[in-house]
């Protein structure tokens, strides 16, 4: 299989797929529920759950007591009429759950009667589960005997698993920065998973300098292609925060700062052998010299694989709604002007619904569908979203004001700038196969193969021709390429009138609209839809011969 990462589009999308011959079908989403992977009885959606919630039952069975719960005693509830779970060091009786999971009672049964942190981490870690189950809470899972504790004891709270601080000094991790880098500040001084395989990239490193006027926090993460699209900056009052996404990790820097510095800062990545990323902060008191940045905080240090990294969300503004076709739009988030915010190609955020009950992932596309310069990254977000008028998130963002908070998470993402530059490197043709609002994540890999003079072919499948978006400025850039991009559209239930592909995603298609395959590899391929459309691509490519280091899914 391919790789995978969350995709932008909602698995409710309306295109349909058909198995093609030797290929196995796959299931079809329940009729009537397209959204879910199993269809739910009547009165069994996310609302309704909430109700019940409401409703004062006592979901948890333990009549309001918290407890003490071991591993040997939680192992002992693993039944489905008696279900237990520890998520992240709390026990949740999720029994009343069963026929509310849109996964199903057996996926749910997967983690039942045990410590399930590390599938729930693999499969939803976005699932905000402290709010969806805090009422069926039984208490906290130990290693010795259990007992009745008080509810103080058990913050609901989010915990951090970061490194607790320890308000030391910060020091220098190189003690002898070479000349490239101090380049650019004048002056400068001073057993459910397999656990996954270390980071084949040497460890980061961490070091600050001064000028008269400026404190450079720097990173040398080692990796050629780093840009300030893959450094995030969030600056809340005394403390900063530095999170740089390294292919599939991320390294964090969280200071307390020791002086007063401005509000604006400066980011500057790129263009380093070693890989650099300066942030710069403007000294509140110029000429006053610093014997240190500040104390080190929660997190500060850390390497680790970005799916690991702990949920965070910033407040961002509804800056603009534009419609794009009968059902979708596009949402334009401002970041707040203390924080930088830029989502790396490939990658998605969360979006969180203002009861905190709901958080779902979006791919961000371009601000604009042209190969001209693009807005500075970090500053606000946009992303095309499909309105359902039965979904549990996009009727609520379709309807909210302008100027409204939005809660977004910090990037997550499995897909490397490496991956797509090593792979079109050697592949003659980067083809994208997209349904519906699996559109969003190859907005901007296309844009960013055309800009690298790489030939793309995206071959778009939608329902009707009033479900293709941005079909004039697909043509634009087209134009725009010159030959190096070939838009075609397939459409499962075109008029009589329209004149293009039609069908679905099969095998006889893939065959006629692929290039033609040699000996030597001249194709790269990404996929994303609805799940069912790619997983049942990523069989026919396997079908045709296509080996996984060739192709990317999305997939979430």
């Amino acid at each position: 299989m391919g790789s995978t990462l969350g995709c932008s589009r909602d698995p409710g999308s309306t295109i349909s797929v058909q198995p093609a011959a030797p290929s196995p079908p796959l299931p079809s989403p329940p009729e009537g529920n397209p959204r879910n992977k199993t269809a739910l009885k009547p009165g069994r959606s996310l609302m309704d759950w909430v109700r019940l919630g409401h409703s004062g039952t006592d979901l948890a069975g333990t009549k309001g007591a918290l407890l003490d719960v071991t591993r040997q005693e939680l192992a002992k509830h693993n039944k489905k009429k008696d279900a237990w779970m520890a998520l992240k060091g709390k026990v949740y009786n999720v029994t009343p759950y069963m026929e509310f999971h849109p996964g199903g009672e057996d996926e749910l049964m997967r983690g039942v009667g045990q410590d399930a942190t590390q599938l729930f981490n693999d499969v939803h870690k976005w699932v905000n589960f402290e709010g969806m189950l805090q009422k069926c809470l039984v208490g906290r899972l130990v290693e010795s005997r259990s007992f009745f504790l008080k509810p103080s004891f058990l913050p609901l709270g989010r915990s951090s698993s970061a490194k607790p601080t320890n308000g030391a000094e910060e020091k220098n991790s190189l003690s002898v920065p070479n000349a490239e880098s101090q380049a650019g500040v004048p002056n400068a001084k001073s057993p459910l998973v397999t656990p996954p395989t270390p980071s084949p990239l040497p460890s980061p490193k961490y070091d600050w300098f001064q000028t008269h006027t400026v404190i450079n926090l720097a990173v040398y993460t080692r990796w050629k292609h780093i840009t300030k699209e893959h450094v995030v900056v969030l600056k809340r009052g005394a403390t900063v925060k530095v999170v740089c996404y390294i292919q599939d990790m991320v390294y964090v820097v969280h200071l307390e700062l020791d002086k007063p510095v401005a509000e604006e800062f400066e980011v500057r990545a790129g263009g380093s052998s070693v890989g650099k990323v300066d942030v710069l902060l403007q000294k509140g008191e110029a000429g006053v010299r610093w014997n240190r940045p500040g104390k080190t905080l929660p997190g500060h240090g850390e390497h680790i694989r970005a799916k690991d990294f702990e949920i965070e969300y910033v407040e961002c503004t509804l800056a603009r709604r534009e419609a794009i076709t009968h059902n979708t739009c596009l949402l334009v988030l401002q970041v707040p002007d203390n924080t930088r915010l830029p989502v790396p190609v490939g990658h998605h955020v969360y979006l969180r619904s203002p009861s905190k009950e709901v958080v779902k992932p979006y791919t961000p596309v371009a601000s604009t569908l042209s190969l001209g310069d693009q807005e500075e990254p970090g500053r606000h977000i946009h992303l095309f979203i499909k309105v359902y008028s039965d979904g549990a998130l996009t009727p609520i963002l379709d309807k909210l004001p302008v100027s409204s908070q939005v809660e977004v998470s910090l990037p997550e993402g499995n897909f490397s700038h490496d991956q797509l530059t090593t792979a079109t490197s050697v592949a003659a043709h980067l083809v994208l196969l997209a349904a519906g609002t699996g559109l969003t994540p190859m907005v901007r890999l296309m844009l960013l193969a055309l800009r690298n003079k790489k030939n793309v072919h995206l071959i778009l499948f939608n329902k009707t021709e009033k479900d293709i978006p941005w079909k004039e400025e697909l043509e634009g850039l087209v134009e725009e390429s010159g030959s190096l991009l070939k838009v075609t559209h397939v459409l499962s239930e075109g008029s009589t009138s329209w004149g293009g592909e039609r069908g679905r995603i099969g095998k006889t298609l893939l065959e006629k609209l692929l290039p033609e395959r040699g000996e030597e590899r001249t194709t790269y391929l990404c996929l994303c839809g609805p799940t069912a459309f790619t997983k049942l691509g990523v069989s026919l490519l396997d079908d045709l011969g296509y080996s996984s280091d060739e192709y990317h899914a999305f997939l979430g």
